[in-house]
């Protein structure tokens, strides 16, 4: 017969192991997203190789982007980052969200400015003009892919020259620009480690955080 203290014991030891599972169902969780987002960045690696080759391209699977957006939202429900979360305010309309980044203040275009080669942005601005969401500065220093005029052909030898150290950075417009366009280019860049940054249609706001993205990757990889 146990005693008083026995039955203590064991609730105590329920108690624990309960929590020690759902710990290690949380661990579980991130681990399996976490191969998830190994896989996805392989078959990019793959199809990137295979493009540059000639060879045949592997199955289709997971993209990256996909699999890391399913890694970060599996870490953000983490109950430590979710009790340590700030409630956000009322939601805006996405119209008007678009407004308030479109006027938010630009970034000094010294700091943003790459170097080691010219910044290369991919992407039609859809007839606006370019050189409104650049810095003037940064004219010189820029070519413009433009994707949606000449198809995937227009990347070119893009990749090679990545690789080769001959571009500073990479901007990517991607509410614009096909993936199919720009996976070998994003694979090169993360294989010779150049800076990429997204730039969603290319506005003024938006091209301002992409380079100072791209200058901050820079510092860090100094």
């Amino acid at each position: 017969m146990s005693s008083a203290f026995d039955d203590v014991v064991e609730s105590v030891r329920a108690a624990l192991n309960a929590k020690r599972g759902e710990a290690a169902g949380r661990v579980a969780a991130i681990e399996a997203a976490l191969r998830g987002y190994e896989r996805a960045l392989e078959l990019e690696i793959a199809e990137a190789f295979a493009a540059e080759h000639q060879l045949k391209q592997p199955a289709r699977g997971e993209r990256a982007l996909d699999a890391a957006r399913k890694l970060a939202k599996v870490v953000a429900a983490l109950p430590e980052l979710a009790s340590a979360a700030i409630a956000p305010p009322a939601s805006k309309p996405s119209a008007e969200r678009e407004r308030e980044r479109e006027a938010a203040p630009e970034v000094t275009p010294q700091k943003a400015r790459p170097s080691g080669g010219k910044l290369v942005i991919i992407g039609a601005l859809s007839g606006r003009e370019k050189s409104g969401s650049l810095p003037l500065e940064l004219d010189a220093d820029v070519e413009w892919i433009d994707t949606e005029r000449d198809g995937v052909h227009a990347v070119g030898n893009l990749p090679q020259r990545i690789r080769q150290g001959r571009v500073g950075g990479v901007v990517i417009l991607d509410r614009i620009v096909s993936h199919k366009h720009t996976e070998p280019v994003v694979a090169a860049a993360r294989e010779a480690r150049v800076p990429v940054a997204f730039a969603g249609q290319g506005g003024k706001a938006q091209m301002a955080r992409a380079l100072a993205q791209i200058e901050e990757m820079r510092r860090e990889r100094a």
